[in-house]
């Protein structure tokens, strides 16, 4: 059995209503209210996540990993590559 490096992205996505003069400035608003935390978005904003696998995997025993979720069967295909699921799962 190997350890793999496994990156985790998760995209949400809301939109906001923007009063500005132009496409610029309403981009700078939206990030200034989201830096701001006046913009919060939360589960209900899932949009998808996505799964990369980073590496060609390693013995355990060679090398001591940050993190690492045990062997269990999740029914996930073979072969390295990406995997997506979107909101609804």
């Amino acid at each position: 059995m190997k350890i793999y490096k496994v990156a985790v992205t998760e995209i949400y996505r809301k939109v906001v209503s923007v009063e500005a003069q132009n496409e610029q400035e309403a981009h700078q608003r939206a990030w200034d209210a989201w830096n701001n935390t006046e913009i919060i978005l939360d589960m209900n904003d899932f949009e998808a996540a996505e799964m990369h696998v980073m590496d060609e995997g390693y013995e355990l025993s060679e090398k001591q990993p940050d993190s690492f979720i045990e062997g269990h069967d999740y029914g996930f295909g073979k072969g390295k590559g990406k995997g997506t699921a979107k909101n609804g799962r």
